[in-house]
Order: C-alpha cells, then sequence, then structure tokens
C-alpha cells in the first residue's frame, strides 16, 4: 500500500523539532509495512528530496530566493502570517505549489491514499486534487486549522475539505465537535485518532539525578516544568504569575521554561516585572529525545492554556501525555481537548483557564507528598500507554483507511 502525506510542517534536517509527531507517524507506518512519500514546503538549508527512516521526503520549493520561503516553520504558518504581512502574499503561491506537486505526485506515483495534514490548506489542496483524480482522500485534523482562520472564505475551503474525504481522523472531542460544525449534515465519517508519541525510551537515572542537580541553583527547590510553543494561549503568562505568587508564599522553587515562540520577549519582561529573573529559566527548544529527561527531573508539568484572541484553544496537548509517560505529575487546564486526557483524580489535575491563583494552588497541593497523587501518577502512566503510543494508533488508522477505501467512498 501507498500513502502519500501532505503536510506544511515536517522535520526539516537531522534533530530539528519541527512538528516531530507527524514524522513519528510516518516512520511507524513505514514499519507497519507501507510505503510512505511526504510532501512539504522547502525551508532553506533544507535538502528537496531524502529518505529518512525510510520514508520518502519531497519538499517543494515556492518562493525565490529560497531565503524568503518563510510561510512555514519557525513557530508555525498562523504565527508567521500574522507577523509579517508579506508572507499574506506569499500563501497563495504556496499553496498553488502544494497542488501542483500533489497533483504531480497522485498521477505519477499513484498511492493508494492520500493523507493530509492540517485542513489549511493542506486539506483543501488534497480534496481538491483527489477529486480531479478520483483519488482517496484522508484528512486529518490537529485542532488549530479548524480553531483559526475563520473568515466565511476559510470556512467555506474547510467544508470542502471535510465533504470531499474518504474519512476525516481528529484527535479529540473538541477538535471532533467544531470540525463536524464546519460541514453540518456531512456524510463523510469521522474516526477520533489521538496524535501518537513514541514509547517512553530507556532513560538513565543518573542522568536525571545530575539534570536535576543542574537545573536547581538550591537543592531543596521544587521544579516546574513548561513545554510548548511560548505564546498567550499556551498559558505562559499564568505559569510564571502562579510561580511568582508560591515564591511571594515562601516556597522555594523554580521555573523551566521549555520552548520557543514570537512572544518570547513578552514573558522574559512578565518575569522581570514580577522581580523573579533568578527564579524562572527559559532554555529554548531541547531535542525530542532529551525532553523526557527534564519529565522525570522535574516534581511538576503546567500547561495553563487558554482560549487566543483569534479563538483558538489547545486541540489535544501532546506534552501532557508525554510528561504522563515520563511519571510526571500534570496540571492542565479546563480547556479544549486537554480534557480528554487530563481526568481529574484519575490522570491529573485540571484548572481554570487563565486564572493564576487557581494554578498556584493547585501546584502547592501538587507538591506535597501523599498516596493519592502517586495512584494519580501511576493511572496517568497506564492510560497513556493504553491510548497513545503512535504504533496503535497507526494500526486504528490502516484499519479505519483500508475499511474505508474498500467501502468505495
Amino acid at each position: 500500500m501507498k500513502l502519500l502525506i501532505v503536510t506544511s510542517n515536517y522535520p526539516r534536517w537531522e534533530r530539528d523539532t519541527t512538528t516531530p509527531f507527524v514524522h513519528n507517524f510516518a516512520r511507524e507506518l513505514v514499519q507497519q509495512g507501507i510505503q510512505v512519500r511526504v510532501i512539504a514546503p522547502h525551508f532553506v538549508g533544507a535538502k528537496t528530496k531524502e529518505v529518512v527512516d525510510g520514508v520518502e521526503i519531497r519538499r517543494f520549493r515556492y518562493w525565490l530566493p529560497l531565503s524568503g520561503q518563510s510561510v512555514c516553520y519557525q513557530g508555525g504558518a498562523l504565527g508567521n502570517l500574522s507577523k509579517n504581512p508579506l508572507n499574506k502574499l506569499k500563501l497563495p503561491v504556496l499553496v498553488f505549489s502544494e497542488l501542483m506537486v500533489t497533483l504531480k505526485e497522485i498521477l505519477c506515483w499513484k498511492p493508494d491514499v492520500v493523507n493530509s495534514h492540517w485542513l489549511l490548506p493542506q486539506g483543501f489542496v488534497a480534496a481538491l486534487a483527489c477529486k480531479l483524480t478520483r483519488s482517496k482522500h484522508v484528512a486529518t485534523v490537529h485542532g488549530g486549522d479548524v480553531f483559526a482562520l475563520n473568515s466565511p472564505l476559510f470556512r467555506k475551503l474547510k467544508k470542502f475539505a471535510i465533504n470531499n474525504s474518504t474519512l476525516v481522523t481528529v484527535n479529540s472531542s473538541v477538535t471532533e465537535k467544531v470540525t463536524k460544525a464546519l460541514a453540518p449534515g456531512t456524510q463523510t465519517p469521522f474516526l477520533k485518532l489521538p496524535t501518537g508519541i513514541l514509547p517512553l525510551p530507556v532513560l538513565d537515572k543518573t542522568k536525571i539525578t545530575d539534570l536535576r542537580t543542574h537545573l536547581q541553583k538550591d537543592s531543596n527547590e521544587k521544579l516546574i516544568l513548561f513545554v510548548g510553543r511560548l505564546s498567550e494561549e499556551k498559558g505562559v503568562r499564568e505559569a510564571i504569575q502562579a510561580t511568582a505568587k508560591l515564591i511571594d508564599s515562601g516556597l522555594t522553587l523554580r521555573l523551566i521554561v521549555i520552548g520557543e515562540g514570537h512572544e518570547k520577549e513578552d514573558f522574559k519582561k512578565v518575569v522581570c516585572d514580577l522581580g523573579i529573573n533568578e527564579y524562572v529559566d527559559f532554555l529554548g527548544w531541547i531535542e525530542n529525545k532529551d525532553v523526557y529527561y527534564y519529565f522525570s527531573a522535574c516534581d511538576v508539568f503546567v500547561g495553563p492554556s487558554k482560549t487566543a484572541a483569534n479563538g483558538q484553544v489547545e486541540a489535544q496537548g501532546l506534552t501532557f501525555i508525554e510528561a504522563m509517560l515520563a511519571k510526571c505529575p500534570v496540571i492542565g487546564s479546563n480547556s479544549g481537548g486537554i480534557i480528554d486526557a487530563v481526568i481529574p483524580d484519575k490522570t491529573g489535575w485540571l484548572v481554570e483557564p487563565g486564572d493564576a491563583k487557581d494554578l498556584a494552588a493547585k501546584i502547592n497541593s501538587v507538591l506535597m507528598p501523599s498516596v493519592q497523587k502517586d495512584y494519580i501518577v501511576e493511572n496517568a502512566y497506564q492510560f497513556s500507554i493504553t491510548n497513545y503510543l503512535v504504533a496503535e494508533v497507526a494500526k486504528k488508522f490502516l484499519l479505519r483507511t483500508m475499511l474505508d477505501s474498500s467501502a468505495g467512498k
């Protein structure tokens, strides 16, 4: 079976942290006997053609000079479009180039199924290409593509993508609800399929201890961890404010911030204004293979996401699952798809979005030793293994894809 994946983000080179979950999914499909080819936008410095872990990758150029290919990557297309108005002029060129390359691959490589990731522009592009060539199209919705970009035109393009798919996969219940609302009465079947994660690697306990010692400036410090894109909707501001409240109350702790984003300097200013510079460390992105060491070395992971100004919410929150797999207690917000994974008193703790006081109180509670906390952490670990490992996600995808393809929709 041949599967063509069309995506706007894909690791550009070795150790690149750009959407590793798309590559992990593609690699797992290869390991399960599928021939996989990926179409993604090019980025200066990346190869236009290569094979990584058995996955064939084709990166198409869409702008000259190559350094001007700035719509995708480096924080994501949504952020890049808002940051630089010139990128909005480049977007139609990118979409047209993607359509031409997708048509070429369908006609020449002849995949059995085309799998688009994100409804815009890939879902629309793949749906149109497959409609023209009478090919099978499976649309994978990650969330950001349905919560944002909701002008009348974009909603029509999303509806077209949904209605011209053999199957639509969604990563959470909230993503499913919003996606179905875009195409009322659609006959396209839906499958709730979370983004898969890799199994927990074997971790060196000595390395975990050494990392914790390195992160601490005081051996009595408790370590709070945030991992994710540094943007307002991720709740970085609330994590910083909660840390300040806890420090003011006399607790000895430190906030470790892993990630990058367009608003990083704004959050550094918040830290400065609160006078807690010496208690907050911004580490940038960490290699994927090392992130689990940070989860294991810290006392609690916080992901207090909230609704963004453009309506976007956390569709799933992959880092919550990774933290659970590393047996790190997780605190999320009662927002978006987080509630599918973070279940109060079972797999973690929830706070109200945008409420730093509530977050501070919950962190304080979780940092205290208790039998209940130990039970929740162990239960969360089992929950993540059962529902989120990429091998099982790929199996479910293939089984359903083959069933729907054989039905001939």
